[in-house]
């Protein structure tokens, strides 16, 4: 083999690996992640008690495509002094929507739950579910709109010890969920 021989064959194997190499970079697909529902398009969660009504604003907006995007609201303030009593029945939960909010059957939810968890968890663990949970009550969607589905009556079970507890609102879509999160004492 010549000299010019070798050069034309290095030449050769080294445009073929640039090539392959710049293909697999380029070529690449990465993870699509799609944007968490603002905070401003979702509604307040309201808990309705014999003791008064309560205002929660989201604490989370998460969407799992193919990367799951987690937004805090940083602007949510704690509602203080909920007490849920285990003897009173009729608290209920209702989505207070007004015309910015995705509160129809756009988003298509799936279910909406409440539950209990330690006063202790913080709001980031409660978010990737770390934790362990006392259910209150779940709803199945089926065909109903986010609203609908979110219309609750609910008591506390008489087996929840009276303490402090952080309630969690969750209502989860296909790829996406709110968490509404807020301290709340259990009272016999």
């Amino acid at each position: 083999m010549t000299t010019t021989s070798l050069y034309v064959l290095l030449f050769g194997i080294i445009f073929i690996l640039t090539t392959n190499t710049l293909t697999v970079q380029f070529g690449r697909v990465s993870a699509i992640q799609f944007a968490a529902v603002p905070f401003d398009s979702i509604p307040i969660a309201k808990i309705i008690t014999d003791r008064g009504e309560y205002r929660l604003a989201p604490s989370f907006s998460i969407d799992y495509g193919d990367e799951t995007v987690t937004e805090k609201n940083v602007k949510a303030k704690s509602v203080e002094n909920i007490v849920l009593d285990k003897k009173i029945n009729g608290s209920s939960l209702e989505l207070d929507c007004d015309s910015n909010d995705n509160c129809g059957s756009n988003l298509a939810p799936m279910f909406t739950k409440i539950y209990l968890v330690n006063d202790s968890e913080t709001e980031d663990k409660i978010a990737n579910n770390n934790i362990t949970a006392i259910d209150i009550i779940s709803n199945e969607c089926r065909n109903l709109t986010t609203q609908d589905c979110a219309n609750l009556s609910f008591t506390v079970p008489n087996d929840v010890a009276p303490q402090n507890y952080k309630l969690v609102v969750e209502i989860s879509f296909d790829e996406a969920k709110w968490l509404f999160i807020n301290s709340v004492q259990i009272s016999n």
